[in-house]
């Protein structure tokens, strides 16, 4: 395999595995919520994403990554769209 296909492919499974975190880290925020209906009275339920985190933690397991540190918050400001202080370029405008 030449260097070029492997550092490709690296980045690839790379981007997998963020993609994977990202997902985790919103759904574990949003486990256990408390969703309310439109109707009157709201009808109540609670989200449960357990087998959807069971099955991201198997996946992130078989690339090697520990899932068992601390969740780290998704950052922005790793693209053009935003300034690299984690804010939307417009978030300060008034």
């Amino acid at each position: 395999m030449k260097a070029t296909a492997f550092l490709e492919q690296a980045e690839r499974k790379a981007q997998v595995v963020d993609a994977l975190l990202v997902a985790r880290y919103a759904l574990v925020i949003h486990d256990g919520m408390t969703l309310l209906g439109d109707d009157e009275p709201p009808t109540r339920w609670r989200a449960s994403f357990k087998a959807e985190l069971r099955r991201i933690d198997a996946a992130l397991q078989m690339a090697g990554i520990d899932t068992q540190q601390p969740l780290r918050p998704p950052m922005i400001g790793n693209d053009a769209e935003h300034n690299g202080d984690g804010l939307p370029p417009d978030a300060d405008d008034e």
